[in-house]
C-alpha cells in the first residue's frame, strides 16, 4: 500500500531535485553578483517585479504606476504579478530576487511532476526522472526570459495531477488552486490551455488503472468544470481588471496574424533535442530559429526512456493517448503557420491578442517529461508482451528518429553545433542505452539500476540547457542611470522618454549590430532607460514597456513624426529629458549629457504635473491629433477635453482674467491631493494618463475627471479655496476581490470537507 507519507516525500524529493538543478543552473549567481538576463528578463521582469516587491514592502497593494507611461494600471497587467505568491522572493535584497524565483519555480515544476507521476503509480525513481526531465529540460527553461511563462508553466503538473484528483476522489479544490496560481503566475492563455488540457485528461482516462469503480462521468466532469471556475473566482481580483484592461485598450484586436504567427519554433529549435547548440548560435537570429524559445536542450536520453512508456503504465492506454494528443496539438501549435493549426485558429478568433506559438510547445515538453519518468519504470521492471507497450515505444522511437532525420535534412546540424556538450550527451545516451539493454537480460532489480538510470537521464540537463539562463554581472542590469544622466531628484519631478521604450526599436538597438544578443546588451538597454529599467531608480518615465499599452498615449507621442513640435508635445507630457543611444537634432533639444554610450537632451519649461489652460473646448480625438500634428501647437492655450464632458463648465474666463493657483500636497501612487485657490472657476489639466479607475472629490464632494488632450486627465475647479482629492481603485478590482474572497472561502472549506486522497495499491 502506498501510503500518503511515501506520496509527501516523493513531492519533497522531487521539489529538492529542483532545487539541485537550480543551484547547478544558477551557480554564476550564488554570490549576488550576477543575474539572468537573456530575453526580457533584464529590462523588463526584473525591474517590474522589484518596483512590485518595493510596493508591497512599503505596506501598499500597487495597483497604479506612476513612473512609467504617464502613470499605467500595474495590477491589472497582470505580468507584474501584484498578488502572485510566487514572487515573494522579489522582497530579498538586489539581486538575489531573480535567482530564488528562478529557483522557486523549477522547484515548483518537479515536486508536481513527481506527485503526478507517484500518484498514477510509477516508482520513486521514475517519478524523479520525470520531474528532473520537466524542470531541467530546455523547453521549460527557455520560458524563462519570458518569466511569466515559467511562472504559469511551473504549475502545469500541479494542474494536471488536481484536475485527476477531482475527477476520481472529489477533490475540486485539488484542481482549483494550482489553477489559480497559474492564472496568478501571468499567463493567461496558457494556465486557460492547461487547464482545459488537464481536465480532457482526467476525463479521458478516467478510472483506468484503479481497482474500485470510478465515479460516474457526468459527476466527474461537473467537479471537473467547477474546479475551473472555482479556480478562476479564486483569481477574479487580478482577472476581472486584467479583463477589463484588456478590453478598453484593444490589445485583442491589435494584435494581427503577423505579429501572432512570429517566432515559432524553427528546425534548427527541434535539433537542439538531441545536441546542444552553441552559446553563440542561440544568441543569432536564424531562419531556423524562431527566437521566442531560445533553446530545446533535452538530450537523447530522455527521449529514450520515453519509449517505454508503454511497459512503464500497463493498461494505462487512454492516459497515454490521450497526453499524446494533448503533446501533439502542442508541438503543431508551437510550428505557427507550418503547423496550419495555429492560423486556422487565429481566423477563428480563439488566438486573438496572442503571440509567439513557441510557448505552446511546453505541453511537447510536459509528455516527453512525463513518458521519460514512466518509461524508466517500463524499461527496469515492465515487458514489451503487449501489443501496447509495443506500439508506445515503437512510435516514440519513430517519431524521435524522423525529428532528427528533419534536423539533418533541413542542415541545422551542418553548424551551431557544440561539439563537446553533444559529445557528453550522447556518451551518456549512449551508457543509458547499455545500462536498459543490461537490464533487459538480468531478471533481477537491483536499485543501483534505478539510480544509474536516474544519474544518467539528470546528469546532463543542467550542462545542456544552461543558456536560457546566461547571467550578466548585476551591476549591468541595475547602473546608477541618475548619477550617469545627471538626473537629480529635483528634475524627478518632470519625466524622461526613452528613444527605446518601443520593443522593436529597443530589439535593433540593444542586440548588436548583427542582430544578435550579447552580454552588453542588458547594461546598454539599462544604461538608455530601455523596457521598465527607470524603475529601478524611481525616474519617471512618459513611455512604458507594457504588452498592453495606452494607445491614445502612443497617438500623442506619434504627432511629433508626422510633423508635430517635438518641444509642444514634449511639454505637454511634462517631459524635461529624452534619452537616446545615438547623437539627434530635434527643434528645441540641448544636449546636457553624454556618457556610457547614451546621450540626454533636455527641453525648456516643461508643463509640470498640472496646469491650467487659457481655455477648454471640446474635440474629437481625431481633431485633437490634427492640433498635435500642428507646429504652431502650445499646451497652455487649450485644452481638448472629451466631448459631452460635464467637468467643463460653460464661459471659462477669458485668458488673463483668471487668476489660479493649484499645488499637490500628497503625491502618492494611488492618491493625489491638490490645493487649489482661484479668482473663478478654472479648468486644470494633470499631465497622468486618463484612466476609468481613477475618481475625484473636491472638498467631500464628487468630482468629474475628463480625458483631456488625448490622453491625460482634466477636471474644473470651483472659485475660492479648496481641496481635490483624487483615488485609483477601479471598481473591476473591488468586485473581483470579493469573488476571490467568496471563493476562497469555497475552496477552504471543500478542502477541509473532502475525504483524504485515496492510497494506491
Amino acid at each position: 500500500m502506498v501510503t500518503r507519507s511515501e506520496a509527501r516525500r516523493t513531492t519533497l524529493l522531487g521539489g529538492g531535485l529542483g532545487l539541485l538543478l537550480a543551484l547547478a543552473l544558477l551557480y554564476p549567481c550564488l554570490t549576488g553578483s550576477r543575474v539572468p538576463a537573456r530575453g526580457d528578463l533584464a529590462l523588463f521582469f526584473w525591474p517590474m517585479k522589484a518596483y512590485t516587491a518595493a510596493r508591497w514592502a512599503s505596506r501598499e497593494i500597487p495597483l497604479w504606476n506612476p513612473l512609467s507611461g504617464c502613470g499605467e494600471p500595474w495590477l491589472a497587467q497582470l505580468q507584474t504579478g501584484v498578488l502572485y505568491p510566487g514572487d515573494l522572493p522579489f522582497l530579498l535584497p538586489w539581486p538575489y530576487g531573480p535567482a530564488a524565483g528562478i529557483a522557486l519555480h523549477l522547484a515548483v515544476a518537479a515536486a508536481g511532476m513527481a506527485a503526478w507521476l507517484w500518484a498514477l503509480g510509477s516508482s520513486r525513481a521514475a517519478a524523479l526522472t520525470g520531474a528532473a526531465v520537466y524542470a531541467g529540460g530546455g523547453a521549460f527553461l527557455s520560458l524563462f526570459p519570458a518569466y511569466n511563462n515559467a511562472c504559469t508553466a511551473a504549475w502545469l503538473p500541479w494542474v494536471f495531477l488536481g484536475a485527476r484528483r477531482a475527477a476520481e476522489e472529489r477533490r475540486a479544490a485539488a484542481l482549483a488552486v494550482p489553477l489559480a496560481l497559474a492564472f496568478l503566475g501571468g499567463e493567461p492563455a496558457l494556465a486557460l490551455a492547461g487547464g482545459l488540457a488537464a481536465a480532457f485528461v482526467a476525463l479521458a482516462s478516467r478510472g483506468e488503472g484503479r481497482r474500485t469503480e470510478p465515479p460516474p462521468a457526468r459527476s466527474s466532469a461537473g467537479r471537473l468544470v467547477f474546479g475551473v471556475l472555482l479556480a478562476a473566482g479564486l483569481a477574479s481580483a487580478i482577472l476581472v481588471p486584467f479583463g477589463e484592461h484588456v478590453v478598453r485598450s484593444g490589445r485583442a484586436a491589435g494584435v494581427g496574424r503577423a505579429e501572432a504567427m512570429a517566432r515559432p519554433v524553427g528546425s534548427g529549435d527541434l535539433a537542439d533535442l538531441f545536441l546542444p547548440p552553441t552559446d553563440e548560435t542561440t544568441r543569432m537570429a536564424s531562419p531556423r530559429r524562431g527566437g521566442y524559445l531560445l533553446s530545446l536542450a533535452l538530450g537523447p536520453a530522455a527521449l529514450l526512456l520515453a519509449a517505454g512508456a508503454g511497459a512503464g503504465f500497463p493498461g494505462r492506454g487512454r492516459l497515454l493517448a490521450a497526453l499524446g494528443l494533448v503533446g501533439a496539438v502542442g508541438f503543431v501549435l508551437s510550428l505557427g503557420e507550418r503547423g496550419l493549426l495555429a492560423p486556422f485558429l487565429h481566423g477563428a478568433g480563439l488566438l486573438g491578442g496572442l503571440r509567439f506559438p513557441a510557448r505552446w510547445f511546453v505541453f511537447a515538453h510536459l509528455l516527453v517529461a512525463f513518458l521519460a519518468g514512466a518509461g524508466l519504470d517500463g524499461w527496469l521492471h515492465g515487458d514489451f508482451r503487449s501489443r501496447a507497450s509495443r506500439l508506445a515505444a515503437r512510435v516514440v522511437l519513430a517519431g524521435s528518429a524522423a525529428l532528427l532525420l528533419a534536423s539533418l535534412v533541413s542542415g541545422a546540424l551542418v553548424a551551431g553545433r557544440d561539439p563537446f556538450r553533444g559529445a557528453a550527451v550522447a556518451g551518456a545516451a549512449a551508457l543509458l542505452a547499455l545500462l536498459l539493454v543490461w537490464r533487459r537480460f538480468r531478471p533481477a532489480r537491483p536499485r543501483w539500476h534505478a539510480a544509474a538510470a536516474l544519474l544518467l537521464a539528470v546528469g546532463p540537463l543542467p550542462f545542456v540547457a544552461r543558456d536560457p539562463l546566461l547571467a550578466v554581472p548585476a551591476t549591468e542590469v541595475r547602473p546608477d542611470v541618475r548619477k550617469m544622466l545627471g538626473l537629480s531628484r529635483r528634475e524627478g519631478e518632470n519625466r524622461v522618454f526613452s528613444m527605446v521604450s518601443d520593443a522593436q526599436v529597443l530589439t535593433r538597438t540593444t542586440l548588436g549590430g548583427q542582430g544578435g544578443w550579447t552580454r552588453e546588451s542588458p547594461g546598454r538597454g539599462a544604461r538608455s532607460l530601455g523596457g521598465y529599467a527607470n524603475l529601478f531608480e524611481e525616474i519617471p518615465s512618459a513611455d512604458s514597456a507594457s504588452p498592453i499599452p495606452d494607445l491614445r498615449r502612443l497617438r500623442l507621442f506619434g504627432a511629433v513624426l508626422s510633423g508635430g513640435s517635438p518641444q509642444a508635445v514634449f511639454s505637454l507630457a511634462n517631459v524635461r529629458s529624452f534619452v537616446t543611444l545615438f547623437p539627434v537634432t530635434m527643434p528645441g533639444a540641448t544636449l546636457v549629457r553624454s556618457a556610457g554610450g547614451v546621450h540626454r537632451y533636455d527641453f525648456p519649461s516643461p508643463s509640470g504635473r498640472l496646469f491650467f489652460p487659457r481655455t477648454a473646448r471640446p474635440a474629437s480625438d481625431d481633431e485633437v491629433l490634427a492640433a498635435l500634428r500642428s507646429p504652431a501647437f502650445s499646451p497652455g492655450d487649450v485644452a481638448f477635453v472629451q466631448p459631452g464632458s460635464a467637468a467643463v463648465p460653460g464661459g471659462l474666463p477669458a485668458a488673463g482674467r483668471l487668476a489660479a493657483v493649484a499645488r499637490v500636497e500628497v503625491d502618492r501612487p494611488e492618491r493625489t491631493e491638490i490645493s487649489s485657490d482661484s479668482s473663478g472657476n478654472a479648468f486644470v489639466v494633470l499631465t497622468r494618463t486618463f484612466d476609468e479607475g481613477w475618481k475625484g472629490e473636491v472638498d467631500g464632494k464628487p468630482l468629474p475627471l475628463v480625458r483631456t488632450d488625448l490622453a491625460f486627465t482634466g477636471f474644473t475647479i470651483p472659485k475660492g479655496a479648496h481641496r481635490v482629492v483624487l483615488r485609483y481603485l477601479p471598481r473591476s478590482f473591488v468586485a473581483g476581490a470579493v469573488l476571490s474572497a467568496i471563493s476562497l472561502l469555497v475552496a477552504a472549506f471543500l478542502w477541509l470537507s473532502s475525504p483524504p486522497p485515496a492510497e494506491e495499491a
